[in-house]
């Protein structure tokens, strides 16, 4: 189902790449807005444009989003999902007794404590037991932690 599992040694070792990805992700959401909006007070204003700053405002979106996309493949190239800028919410596919699970991880959690299902979202996440530990771990016993950016 996916390309690659995580046991939980190697989902929080990811997680100071996924801090830095995840507030460049941020810091680009919050210009995309700005860019957005300063576009479209020049696009409806009553002073007439020569056409250059709209699409000079135009190129900075699309440059933002340009810039968006490939840090959100840069997770995904290594196997982490995003699930929400706004919340800094990621999961790393794991299996637990064999069963394919979402570790989930939010921003401001200092590692992962947390698993759900893979249709149960974050309000259905539990929180890992020292057996999910253990099952999570079996599979794949020391594996490094390697990101590719």
């Amino acid at each position: 189902m996916f390309k690659k599992y995580f046991t939980i040694e190697e989902a929080n070792c990811h997680i100071p790449f996924v801090k830095e990805e995840m507030s460049e992700l941020q810091n680009l959401q919050e210009s995309f807005t700005e860019s957005v909006k300063h576009y479209e007070l020049v696009k409806h204003s009553p002073i007439p444009d020569t056409g250059e700053k709209l699409f000079y405002l135009e190129c900075m979106v699309d440059f933002v989003e340009i810039q968006a996309n490939l840090h959100i493949e840069r997770l995904e190239r290594n196997g982490i999902l995003v699930k929400s800028i706004d919340h800094g919410l990621v999961d790393f596919p794991a299996k637990v007794e064999g069963e394919p699970v979402l570790l989930c991880w939010r921003q401001g959690e200092s590692q992962v404590k947390y698993y759900h299902g893979l249709f149960e979202g974050f309000t259905g996440r539990k929180k890992i037991s020292r057996t999910d530990d253990i099952n999570l771990d079996r599979e794949r016993k020391n594996k490094t932690c390697v990101w590719s950016r």
